[in-house]
This record gives structure tokens, sequence and C-alpha cells, in this order.
């Protein structure tokens, strides 16, 4: 459903004397004032609490969680203004301006802290680097192995998840990990300060693409100013910073016609995170497809190499991720067939699933694409890969998605990646599991909202309701309609 993109409720008239001041009131005023309340609570960040009186909180992860609320409703009335208005008025370069700014300063405020409140990921990260540098694979021995032992100290290793488990990331992110630790040392705001930079490169980048696609560039505000992508990458510095820069920039090259670099970068951000590969399929036209699916595998294997000497733990936690009921986090289809047929069997689901992801990337595959229809297909499947995912939905995986939606503002995704953060509470709920509730709220809203989306699109038309249709004055550059 989109954010109200396409209301004709723009400026009166712009060659009027008063036309400059009523678009400040209007639209810059009101985001400036968000920005300004929104810099605010970043900067005060976990110890909001203490300057509101009566309110009991228990832990930092509740602290987090009110915290974050509060950033999603101003984020979500920031969004609503920029497309209400925004995407109509002219002369807006003021207005991204101010959106990129803050979106900056948003993140600056929280590379300094010490992320201890949310995931510990980030340590993992220093550590795989850091027995990289002493020439040990880090696919060979888990951070308790004895062999690793002189390299243990009393701030990195005591924060690693899995301490008996080798390393769970793939090639390409342990390819990065050794140049963020050649860079950053066991720095921590150093390393989350390296994924701050990347993510900014994808705010310009996002900028660039909409505009090479000719929406109005203002919707960057969609993924700048969106707390779960800032909190995430900038406090827990998780790698989607790089890997959603990566897909971004291979999109890009794919609107300039720059098909095998983008095929490469896609192959780069898979060989991080695993997830991106599925969207090869929305990249790739008849006569691209053999060519780049070869460069696309030759691209990920060569990350391997220098970890060949591994053998089968190469695959390292993955069998394991998929086959452990356990490491079910978060889940929503899933979970509820799960619920539904307590009987069925969680690896044959998990391998289910998979083949749906498979089955969809196939038909996108054979698809002829042009023009947008890459970023739509793109959107889809990634849709598609967060509602199946076959094994956990942590908060930071739903940030793969938030790039496309500055194109398809669907409101049931906008919600989602607010009320995704309430899974945290898993972590403290006395029972140890995830409450219901949490998860009723944060997926009923979805269904009902693209459901509802799409059954009124189908009745009336509207697909600016649905989420699936778009609003641009311009046409693409010729490199994008290949």
């Amino acid at each position: 459903m989109y954010f109200f993109s396409r209301c004709d409720m723009g400026m009166a008239n712009h060659h009027h004397n008063g036309s400059a001041r009523h678009q400040w009131l209007a639209l810059y005023c009101p985001v400036a004032g968000l920005a300004v309340v929104s810099f605010g609570l970043y900067r005060l960040n976990f110890r909001l609490y203490r300057l509101v009186p009566g309110i009991g909180v228990n832990t930092g992860i509740h602290s987090y969680v009110i915290l974050f609320l509060l950033l999603g409703l101003l984020y979500l009335l920031g969004v609503w203004v920029v497309l209400k208005i925004g995407v109509t008025a002219a002369g807006t370069g003021g207005l991204v301006g101010i959106i990129l700014v803050a979106a900056v300063a948003f993140r600056v405020c929280l590379v300094p802290l010490e992320p201890n409140v949310l995931s510990k990921d980030m340590y993992r990260y220093i550590w795989d680097g850091r027995i990289q540098q002493q020439g040990i694979n880090p696919y060979r021995y888990p951070p308790a192995a004895e062999e690793l032992k002189s390299l243990r100290d009393d701030r990195i290793y005591p924060n690693i998840n899995r301490k008996n488990q080798a390393t769970i990331y793939p090639a390409g992110a342990q390819v990065a990990f050794r140049i963020f630790y050649e860079l950053a040392g066991d720095r921590v705001a150093g390393h989350k300060a390296m994924m701050v930079f990347f993510d900014v490169l994808t705010l310009l980048l996002l900028t660039a693409l909409l505009r090479a696609y000719g929406f109005a560039p203002a919707r960057v505000i969609v993924y700048a100013w969106n707390p779960l992508v800032i909190f995430e990458i900038a406090y827990s510095g998780h790698l989607e910073g790089f890997t959603v820069f990566l897909v971004t920039a291979a999109f890009y090259l794919n609107a300039r016609n720059r098909k095998l670099p983008a095929v490469i970068l896609l192959a780069l951000a898979s060989a991080v995170k695993l997830y991106p590969a599925l969207l090869l399929a929305a990249l790739l036209n008849r006569g691209d497809r053999i060519k780049g699916l070869l460069t696309f595998g030759a691209a990920f294997a060569l990350l391997y190499v220098p970890y060949v000497s591994a053998g089968r733990r190469l695959i390292g936690f993955l069998p394991v991720y998929l086959k452990n009921p356990y490491e079910s986090f978060n889940l929503g289809i899933k979970y509820l067939l799960m619920h539904l047929s307590p009987d069925l069997d969680y690896y044959r689901l998990s391998q289910l699933m998979l083949l749906v992801l498979l089955a969809a990337g196939l038909a996108v595959f054979l698809k002829n694409k042009k023009d947008v229809q890459f970023i739509r297909n793109a959107y889809i499947l990634t849709g598609l890969l967060l509602v199946l995912m076959p094994a956990a939905l942590h908060p930071w995986y739903v940030i793969l998605i938030i790039p496309f939606l500055t194109f398809y503002p669907a409101a049931g995704w906008l919600v989602f990646s607010c009320a995704v953060t309430l899974s945290y509470l898993k972590y403290v709920s006395p029972s140890g599991i995830m409450p219901p509730w949490v998860l009723a709220a944060e997926y009923l809203p979805l269904f009902a909202l693209l459901a509802g989306g799409y059954i009124l699109h189908q009745r009336t038309g509207a697909g600016w309701v649905a989420g699936i249709a778009v609003n641009r004055k311009r046409r693409p550059p010729a490199g994008g309609t290949k």
C-alpha cells in the first residue's frame, strides 16, 4: 500500500510570490522539525527513560523498544509528509539535503556506543578478522578451541556468541572482516564507523537510483530515516551496512546498463549474506542469463578460494541453522504451519520454503524485465524471502527490503520494519520464548495491509494503494530500459 504516494495535494501555484514561503511552511518546516526531535532522541538513546518520571524500565531492551517505537512514529510521519507533499513539490533539492544531513547525524550519534544491549554479532566479526590476521582459517576452529587460546582477550572474546561453533559467515564476509580488522583492529567503534560509511554511500546511491528511474529523490527518506536501518547498522554494526550497499550499487549499475559489473557486485553481496543471491533473477534478461549465471558463479566461488583448506567445514553452521528448531526465531508463515500441524518435520518444512523461493526466483528469472520492473521484481522476491524465511528472521534481516520501499513504499512493509523490533522482547521474556502477541503485532498488520491493498487494487485499479504501482514524472535513461 503506498503511503499516500500519489496524492494530488501539491503546492498550489509555484509562480506566485508566496509560493516559496508556503512550501517552507507546508513541507520543509515539518520535515526539519521531525529531524530535530528525532536527533534529540537518537542523541539521548538509551538514557531517554531517565528523563521521563514514572516510566519503569526493567532492561536495556525494554528501554530500546520504547525509544524505537517513538522514533518509528516520527519516521512514519516523516515518510507520510514527504510522500504526500514532497514528491509533487517543485524545487525539493533543499528537502533532500535536510533528509540526508539528518540521516547522517542520526547515525553518528550511535557509532561511539558499545553494542551491548541488542545483538553482539559485531564481536564475532572482529574475532574472525583477528584470527585471519594470524594466518588462521576461520572455518577451521571455533573460538573456544584450545588452538586459539592465545588469541583470547577480556573484551572481544567474552562477547562472542556460539563460542563452540566455527564461523557461520560466508567467504565474502570473511574477506570483509579481514580487511576491516586491518583498518580498525579491535576498535568496535571503528568497525561500526565503516558500516556507517557504506550505509551513507547507500543513501547517495539510492538518491541517484531514484533519479535514474524518474522518481522524486526525496523518497530516499524511506531508507534514510528508518530507525531499524539506523540502529542495526550504526549501533549494532551489522553486516547489512555493507551488504545493502553492494545490492544497491548492483541495481544502480544495472540502471546504467552495466550488466556484468552489476552481477559481480550482487555476487559479492551474496557471498557476504547469501540471501541476496535470490535477486539475481531480477537482474537478468534473455541474452544475459547464461553469461550472468557464469559470472555470478565464478565471482562467488573465487571468494572461497582462500578458505578451501577447511574442506567440508566451509558450509559452517548452515545445516544446523536449517535443521534445528531451536534456531527458529520470529518466523511468520513457518510458525503458523508448525502450530497448525505439529507433526510437520522442521527440516522438511525448511526445505519446502526454500523450494517455493527457488520457484518464485525461476519465474522471475524467465521473465523479460525493463525499466523499473527490475526494481519491482527485486522488491517482490525480497518480500517473499522475508515472509517465507526458512530459519530465522532477525530484525536486521528486514533491512534488505527497505531500499526497494523507496520505489514501492508499501504501508504493510513500512509498519513491519518498525514492528519487527518487538521480537527483541523474546530475550527478556520470563519463559524464554517469543510472546505470541509479539508475532501477532508484527505479522497481522503486515498481511492485513498487503492483502487489503491488493484487493482494493483489483476492485478499483488503485495500484498505488497496493504498493505495486509507481508515481514519477520523468522517463528513465536508456540504460535502464534494456
